[in-house]
């Protein structure tokens, strides 16, 4: 059977793989708009909703929602939090998510950085595996 847990520790450890190279140690699970260090990048559950459920309450499936925000500042922001989320929607879809969202230009509390958002969204079935 698969869990709330499961799905979040294996989406997040498969993403981290994924951009670690280009972000460094510089990625959370939070929701924040305030970074420190640059290039900077979040992967948050928005929700993981019961998909169908029997009359015991037994979850047959549940839906991922997840939203995703690149960070970066400098003459080349545009462009680096571009191809961090080239790689980042790779290893998405390669999960089997579809981005429902983005990739959106959205603003941030410090113009001088930007900011890119992204959300995705998968089902889960009962014994499906990431």
């Amino acid at each position: 059977m698969i869990t709330a847990t499961y799905i979040v520790e294996k989406t997040y450890e498969n993403w981290i793989a994924s951009i670690k190279d280009m972000v460094g140690n510089n990625y959370s699970m939070e929701n924040s708009t305030i970074v420190s260090d640059l290039p900077y990048a979040s992967l948050y559950f928005v929700g993981l909703p019961s998909e169908g459920v029997n009359l015991e309450k037994n979850e047959s499936g549940v839906i991922a929602t997840v939203q995703v925000d690149i960070f970066a500042n400098g003459q080349k922001a545009v462009s680096s939090i571009y191809s961090i989320d080239e790689k980042s929607h790779s290893v998405m879809i390669g999960m089997g998510y579809e981005r429902t969202q983005g990739p959106e230009l959205t603003q941030n509390i410090d113009p001088s950085i930007k900011r890119l958002t992204s959300r995705y969204r998968r089902t889960f079935g009962y014994d499906d595996i990431l």
